[in-house]
């Protein structure tokens, strides 16, 4: 036998002042007119606040331009200037390379590296405009990563 509990039957509302079986809130504030939303102007945010701007129209691109971006002449030097600190670091660590193969070896992954990360940063950034320090910070990571690539099979 299943016993009823009051907190299965429903309750009666409590109505405001006026007795009408809404909340307060339900009826508006005090000197609230509830707004027909056919009546607002197609730009309006709220009711009462101006319509926005009507936007401004951009003249049109002009035939032939290129499109800005960063170019292949920005990331290239970055590319570069990452090789020398690359070259710089190898030379200070671990001195010149014992032979000359082994010199041909390492400017060949350096040379392959500089040039992955160079046209990898510029497959990335050609469509913006970037500052040149967001190329060499990009470009430095991309170097890197090659390099550490190029040098895992060789050990």
């Amino acid at each position: 036998m299943v016993s009823s509990t009051p907190a299965d039957e429903p309750r009666p509302r409590e109505s405001d002042a006026d007795g009408d079986g809404r909340f307060a809130w339900e009826a508006g504030a005090p000197g609230f007119a509830p707004v027909d939303p056919d009546r607002l102007t197609p730009h309006a945010p709220m009711p009462g606040a101006p319509p926005y701007p009507a936007a401004e129209e951009l003249p049109p691109p002009s035939i032939g331009a290129t499109a800005t971006g960063t170019p292949l002449r920005r990331t290239m030097p970055a590319a570069v200037g990452w090789g020398v600190v690359n070259v710089v670091l190898v030379l200070a660590v671990s001195g010149p390379p014992p032979s000359s193969s082994a010199g041909w070896a390492l400017g060949g992954m350096i040379v392959a590296s500089v040039l992955v990360a160079g046209v990898l940063t510029w497959v990335v950034a050609r469509r913006r405009a970037w500052p040149f320090w967001v190329v060499i910070l990009v470009t430095g990571l991309l170097f890197w990563i090659v390099r550490v690539a190029t040098t895992a099979g060789v050990a």
